[in-house]
């Protein structure tokens, strides 16, 4: 009777806890700056250090919007070409400041109508000829936050805020000689916590077990694609052994709690499936992502960190889902994705120690200290 109560009690806890919102303003312009083709976006929820349920919602962009283009022309160019081409990389380029132009537009308002309620606010603008400068800064706190860093800083660090909203814009614009070109570079950074109750005392092991029972069903609707194969992971580096990052050296990721020269094991296992069967493994992947949301949202006494994606990620290893390790001799957890000119790739792992991702690990039997066996 105790355990039915408790999950009971839970159960309210997460739905109090989800039907709190971020401010509506902040939302209505990252649904604006979600339509703009030059800007990337990156959202993840997280849930390990005790505050509920935590959003880091970061979108940037970087435009090159040159007023003086360089072109190399044939002398045999007729002189009508020449303005031609010319014009047309003026139109572009005026084109795409203008897209900033209207997205600054928006976030400046954003940010003016927010000032009045939020609890500090901050805004810095500096506009010379074509250099500019802009920052802008919003802190909500209820009663009992604090905010430990001082203003003038314009800080991304969420750990130095203790509010439970805070969003920050970041604007500069000028010539880049690399780039022989005017740059515009922005970066929008939105972070908000959803309570639930629950700290970190109260924390649980993510179940790795029940996690991948509930994945289980679109796995296996994978696997029974057309060429689909499955293949057991083991990656292991023994403690002060050293490997070099980079394009020469053995790894092309590493996630480290420790410096690097600790032990780290990786095991687990690695899904393929063929780049002809594109539609029904981009459809497939959906499901995934959906059934491992589904999972994190009914267990937030579980810590974890989510990234939200619609599609498998081109070439850069995603993980999706990072079970987090709760005590010394708990295992992490991944579900990472990517997809390349080969297929798509789906990894199912638990962690011991530092995490590597050797080089070539698509094509890997395993790695042991620097040493890769291929498939054969």
């Amino acid at each position: 009777m105790k355990k039915i109560v408790s999950i009971i009690l839970l159960a309210a806890i997460t739905t109090t806890a989800y039907s709190q919102k971020p401010n509506e303003r902040l939302a209505r312009l990252e649904e604006f700056l979600k339509t703009e083709s030059s800007v990337r976006i990156s959202h993840r929820q997280l849930n390990c250090s005790g505050r509920g349920i935590e959003h880091q919602w970061y979108t940037w962009f970087n435009e090159v919007t040159s007023k003086t283009p360089r072109f190399n022309f044939d002398e045999k160019i007729s002189e009508a070409t020449r303005r031609h081409l010319i014009e047309s990389y003026d139109s572009i380029s005026a084109a795409r400041h203008q897209r900033v132009v209207t997205m600054l537009d928006s976030i400046r308002l954003t940010f003016a109508l927010l000032g009045k309620d939020a609890s500090e606010s901050y805004t810095y603008e500096y506009h010379k000829g074509e250099v500019d400068t802009i920052k802008y800064t919003l802190a909500f706190r209820e009663e009992g936050d604090t905010l430990l860093f001082p203003p003038a800083s314009f800080t991304y660090r969420w750990e130095l805020l203790s509010a439970r909203e805070v969003a920050n814009f970041d604007y500069d614009r000028g010539y880049d000689s690399w780039q022989e070109g005017n740059v515009e570079k922005g970066q929008y950074t939105h972070l908000y916590s959803i309570p639930n109750g629950i700290t970190w005392d109260d924390m649980q092991t993510f179940d790795v077990q029940a996690f991948e029972a509930q994945i289980e069903p679109v796995l296996k609707s994978f696997k029974m694609l057309k060429g689909a194969k499955t293949y057991p992971v083991y990656w292991r580096h023994d403690e002060g052994f050293t490997d070099d990052i980079g394009e020469d050296g053995g790894l092309i990721q590493m996630t480290s709690r420790y410096n690097g020269t600790s032990f780290g094991l990786t095991t687990g296992t690695h899904l393929f499936i063929p780049a002809k069967n594109k539609e029904k493994a981009e459809a497939l992947y959906e499901q995934l992502i959906s059934l491992a949301y589904d999972y994190i949202n009914s267990h937030p006494e579980q810590p974890y960190r989510y990234k939200f994606t619609s599609r498998f990620s081109y070439i850069n290893l995603e993980d999706v889902v990072e079970g987090v390790n709760y005590g010394e001799d708990d295992d992490e957890y991944f579900l990472s994705c990517m997809h390349d000119q080969d297929g798509y790739h789906i990894l199912s792992l638990r962690n011991k120690g530092d995490r590597w991702v050797p080089r070539d690990w698509p094509k890997l039997k395993s790695y042991i200290n620097g040493k890769k066996v291929y498939r054969k």
